[in-house]
């Protein structure tokens, strides 16, 4: 009996402390938390200019050259639609973000990444550079979503074309999770025409000039809410008890300590990224920077268990690594969006234009 009451008091003890711990930090984080949100990626709506966007080439993609295509993020938040970034994206001859056309047989420095590099909700920052930088044309590879197994498919597609003799790799924690893909068809087939849309796609088109999307938000929020509601009430249990232990900051914070220490991933996606990232290092060697994107919900929280290992498995080779921090300000980024917002950008092209300062 005294063994249970020990057990019983010992549980509560703990819990106690859990729960304190937890008030702490919701305290310490909650006026941050007012003005932004960390993850709400499925309300979020990323709609096009209705009409040819991107291109698929075999594994990967790139946007379709020589267009001007506004671009819009919208997300539902507190039954209220907000308007996250409105902006226009300009590519180039060989269908790469950036406003300089790029030639053949001219010295070039390659920019690898995903959206940050890429500029998504901004006008893309790498026209800063004017298009060179010390006798070498800078190219825009940075394209969102995309990992390290994608950024190498997408350098070997560019260099069999360009004189690429340096490469500035970017990276963010949760790249190395992320696989190779092209954009589905019933993305391309919504792209291109607004009433082929459902609202399970990743992009929509739409003909802003011609009408306001409010009903064509509604109508593919409702699908996707119908969707959700279909969802078996285990699953819907389950995936409730998973989030909320997810977005404890104790649980984030405990969680993050451990597997710096301890934890070896042998998640497929981080081990083939890993591989993509070395064989880049092995084409390059001291001819590639490899530079580390700060992302808001390290800002916040500190560096995650993904970009603290990606980060240790890069030096472990190489010299050559940065890193690009926004200065710890979460004024760089969107309130909604997890992408840098225009003073954001300000901040990492000042950043890199300090690394190639020093390096080239």
């Amino acid at each position: 009996m005294q063994n249970k009451q020990n057990f019983l008091l010992i549980l509560i003890s703990i819990f106690i402390g859990i729960f304190s711990i937890e008030f702490f930090f919701q305290v310490k984080y909650l006026d941050v938390k007012k003005k932004y949100r960390l993850s709400l990626h499925e309300n979020r709506f990323m709609i096009f200019d209705e009409g040819l966007v991107f291109n698929n080439i075999e594994k990967i993609f790139k946007y379709e050259p020589r267009k001007v295509i506004r671009s819009k993020a919208y997300y539902f938040v507190d039954n209220v639609w907000h308007k996250e970034y409105d902006y226009e994206i300009t590519t180039n001859n060989f269908g790469l973000v950036q406003k300089n056309d790029i030639k053949k047989n001219i010295p070039s420095i390659l920019f690898l990444g995903d959206s940050f590099v890429e500029g998504q909700g901004s006008s893309a920052w790498i026209d800063n550079f004017n298009g060179k930088f010390k006798n070498f044309q800078l190219i825009n590879g940075g394209i969102l979503g995309t990992g390290p197994q994608q950024f190498e498919l997408l350098e070997s597609h560019i260099s069999k074309e360009y004189n690429v003799e340096k490469v500035l790799f970017f990276y963010i924690g949760d790249d190395l999770r992320r696989n190779i893909f092209n954009i589905s068809k019933k993305s391309l087939n919504c792209l291109e025409n607004h009433k082929n849309c459902k609202g399970n796609e990743n992009f929509y088109g739409f003909p802003f000039k011609k009408k306001d999307p409010e009903k064509f938000l509604n109508d593919l929020y409702d699908y996707r809410l119908k969707q959700k509601q279909d969802i078996l009430l285990t699953k819907k249990i389950k995936n409730f008890i998973k989030d909320f232990l997810k977005n404890l900051n104790t649980v984030k914070i405990v969680n993050n300590f451990l597997k710096q220490k301890f934890y070896y991933s042998k998640n497929e996606y981080i081990q083939r990224n890993f591989q993509s990232i070395k064989n880049l290092y092995e084409k390059y060697e001291d001819a590639i920077i490899f530079i580390q994107l700060t992302n808001k919900n390290e800002i916040i929280y500190g560096k995650e268990y993904d970009t603290f290992y990606a980060e240790n498995f890069i030096k472990s080779f190489s010299n050559n690594h940065f890193n690009c921090d926004f200065n710890k300000d979460i004024k760089s980024f969107y309130k909604i969006d997890m992408h840098p917002n225009k003073g954001g950008y300000e901040h990492l092209y000042r950043c890199v234009k300090e690394i190639l300062n020093n390096q080239i």
